[in-house]
């Protein structure tokens, strides 16, 4: 919430039209989780709200998008009415993961059966569904996914191309659980005999992210006791 006050700070102190409103519109677009920042959000995607000199173009109208729909303020259909005014190849690839984005059980279960289970989609659209997925309220919700993402790397690095299977293995590590307890099921996970050397290396690039990520969260809360 804070980064997200910053940042509406910013975007409204900018120069109009100028990149750094552009690049504070972004940050807020993302990072907004309060009810009254939702609520600009919305109103900015629908028209009913503006900032000067703000153009709020595709892009921006899809990054808000899928945020609203993470944070349960946009749904399927809303999605759709998006993407009506949208329809092209890079439309549907922000449509999907603003559906895969959905904070929902079902809704997280079935975008990690469609990139995990399943080989039918496009490397582009695997790409955006892993992006709307791991896009949560809260890190309750793709809790269950960390030992089933453990338990798919073999499989997924031997059945998917090599493309797919770095894409899957990158971005859906367990970010959304940055722990010790996590970095330890890593270390587990790489203790085994018969690990494909180039897939180690990925996971292992992976929790050293995440080891630095939790380095960096116990700094920030040092500080802030001080």
């Amino acid at each position: 919430a804070r980064l997200a006050a910053g940042a509406l700070r910013e975007l409204r102190a900018a120069e109009p039209g100028g990149d750094h409103q552009l690049a504070w519109a972004r940050c807020f677009g993302r990072s907004a989780v309060t009810p009254e920042d939702l609520g600009f959000l919305h109103d900015l995607v629908s028209g009913t709200a503006s900032v000067p000199g703000l153009a709020v173009d595709k892009e921006l109208t899809w990054l808000i998008t899928e945020t609203l729909a993470a944070r349960g303020r946009v749904d399927a259909v809303g999605i759709d009415a998006v993407l009506a005014h949208d329809d092209t190849a890079a439309g549907r690839q922000h449509a999907a993961a603003s559906r895969a984005a959905i904070d929902t059980a079902d809704n997280k279960a079935e975008a990690w059966r469609s990139v995990v289970e399943s080989d039918e989609l496009p490397n582009a659209m695997v790409d955006a569904v892993i992006r709307g997925f791991t896009r949560a309220a809260g890190a309750e919700r793709l809790a269950p996914y960390t030992e089933p993402y453990f338990a798919a790397l073999n499989r997924v690095w031997a059945d998917r191309s090599i493309v797919i299977a770095r894409r899957i293995v990158v971005g859906l590590y367990p970010m959304w659980d940055i722990s010790p307890e996590l970095l330890r099921r890593t270390d587990d996970w790489l203790a085994r005999d018969h690990q494909a050397p180039a897939l180690r290396r990925l996971v292992l690039e992976r929790r050293d992210d995440a080891a630095r990520a939790l380095k960096a969260r116990a700094k920030d809360a040092a500080a802030a006791g001080h």
